[in-house]
């Protein structure tokens, strides 16, 4: 293979891996987020929903 291709596929190849691995990461992140937050909600009387309770207060500012 010529020098020129590799130079030329290189940030080709870098540029499809960070996007490729930037959104396959974001999906697998909201997956585990929202497994974790439904594990954790109380469960209602309808079937398949919990209630969950979210604060923005940071937790060690709170326990002071």
């Amino acid at each position: 293979m010529n020098v020129e291709w590799f130079l030329l596929l290189l940030p080709l190849a870098y540029a499809h891996g960070w996007f490729t691995g930037r959104g396959l990461g974001i999906k697998i992140g909201a997956a585990g987020m929202f497994d974790q937050l439904y594990s954790k909600g109380e469960p209602t009387s309808k079937s398949g929903v919990r209630l969950i309770e979210v604060s923005l207060e940071d937790e060690q500012e709170s326990v002071e």
